[in-house]
This record gives structure tokens, sequence and C-alpha cells, in this order.
């Protein structure tokens, strides 16, 4: 885990999850996933997923987020060469906002996704 504010190094760790700001572009990976990238159009962050964009070295990159981007992204991708496959999904279940706080990850059901900042 690796944030503006903090870094969790696990020794022997396979996986890393970073700020997009964190991402080292020096690093080969295997799959890359950039997610948020409709944040590409942000005038204060936007660089940095553009430089996610361009300067990820993987074999595979995985980009999530916003149809809205895709434009952006094509013209970024334009000169580079690089195969775009867009790949959409079907939300299964509408998003619920709880009215109140779980309390404790005790409650937590299955099915249940936590997304929490």
């Amino acid at each position: 885990l690796r944030t503006g504010q903090e870094r969790k190094d696990v020794p022997f760790g396979t996986h890393v999850s970073c700020t997009i700001e964190m991402l080292d572009i020096n690093r080969r990976y295997n799959v890359a996933v950039i997610d948020e990238i409709q944040m590409i159009g942000d005038p204060n962050r936007g660089h940095s997923w553009t430089r996610a964009l361009l300067g990820l070295q993987a074999d595979e990159i995985h980009i999530c987020g916003s149809l809205e981007a895709e434009d952006v992204i094509r013209k970024v991708l334009k000169d580079t060469e690089d195969e775009l496959e867009i790949q959409t999904y079907e939300r299964m279940s509408a998003l619920r906002i709880l009215d109140e706080p779980l309390g404790s990850y005790e409650n937590v059901r299955p099915g249940d996704c936590v997304v929490a900042f």
C-alpha cells in the first residue's frame, strides 16, 4: 500500500496498491489496473492519470472508470500503437447508501461490498 501519507510494504509481497500519484512507472508489472480514469480530465490531478496511461510498463493494463473518458483515452493513446479494447459491464444490482452506519464489520453480510474512504 502506497499513498501520499502512508507506505506499507509486505516482505515478499506480490501485489502493489497505490494512489495514482505514487505509481512507480520505472517498475515492470504483469497486470496493472488504473481506476477512476475519468479523473484524467481533472485540472489538478489529471496529469497523474495521463502519466500512468502513457508510462505504465505492464503486459496488460485494465482501465476502469466512466465511459465519458473514452474519447480522451483514445486521443492520448492514438500515437502509441497500443491496442485498446472497451469492455462494458452491466450493474447487476443498485448501489444503496445506508441510512445508518454498519457499526461493525460483523454486520457485513454475504454479497455486501464495503466502500470506505
